[in-house]
């Protein structure tokens, strides 16, 4: 297993919704459910689904979401190091990002991983300036 997958929240909002480029996440979790990829989320963008499934539906639903995301191969993270402050404060301030943004892309650097995304507006000067791996959905 070589490849670590990080999850934006809209790759797992694209899933859900059957957005452009959901055949890409589902794609992902087959890989990892097989155990040739690993994907990693922080609870933060999780968070950012868990808001949008109850704005766009409601509580009930986000919270069976959450119960199908314990049961998928997705490994959660929470917890924000030091290294992880440092990392997400400095893409902070220089792209002047989204919270969530900064800390899926500083999980991304310490996982060394690819991070799965679809926000090409935000994140294209991203990908073109520092050296982390994007796999765009769409």
């Amino acid at each position: 297993m070589n490849d670590i997958y990080v999850f934006d929240a809209c790759a797992l909002i694209a899933l859900l919704t059957r957005e452009t480029g959901y055949e890409n996440v589902e794609s992902i979790i087959k890989q990892a459910a097989d155990g040739q990829v690993k994907i990693v989320m922080h609870t933060l963008n999780l968070y950012e689904v868990y808001n949008d499934v109850c704005r766009s539906y409601d509580e009930t639903a986000a919270l069976v979401f959450l119960q199908e995301t314990e049961k998928s191969p997705i490994t959660l993270r929470s917890e924000i190091s030091m290294e992880m402050i440092i990392s997400a404060s400095a893409l902070k301030r220089k792209y002047k990002m989204s919270l969530a943004d900064s800390i899926g892309l500083a999980q991304t650097i310490i996982s060394q991983g690819i991070f799965v995304t679809a926000d090409h507006h935000e994140l294209d000067v991203v990908a073109r300036n520092e050296e982390i791996g994007f796999s765009w959905i769409r």
